[in-house]
């Protein structure tokens, strides 16, 4: 619910500590969906990893990311 908040009110990128779930295949610099927990989506933007990376990354802190997989890490995963 927070980062639903943070990407409708803030109009922020989705960070990997805000998901808690993905669904389907894509590859990094591919339009995706968002959606919140009640499966409405909320927004769409590039997304910048593959889909098999991210269940490894979900609800995991920027920092905690970087300091554990290296700088590359550090960042959103959808940017708005």
């Amino acid at each position: 619910a927070g980062a639903v908040r943070a990407v409708v009110e803030r109009r922020a990128s989705l960070l990997a500590a805000g998901i808690t779930a993905v669904t389907g295949s894509f590859h990094a610099g591919d339009p995706v969906d968002v959606v919140g927990p009640d499966g409405v989506r909320v927004g769409r933007g590039l997304v910048n990893f593959d889909s098999d990376e991210l269940p490894g990354l979900l609800g995991r802190s920027s920092g905690d990311l970087a300091r554990e997989l290296g700088a590359a890490y550090e960042r959103e995963v959808v940017h708005r």
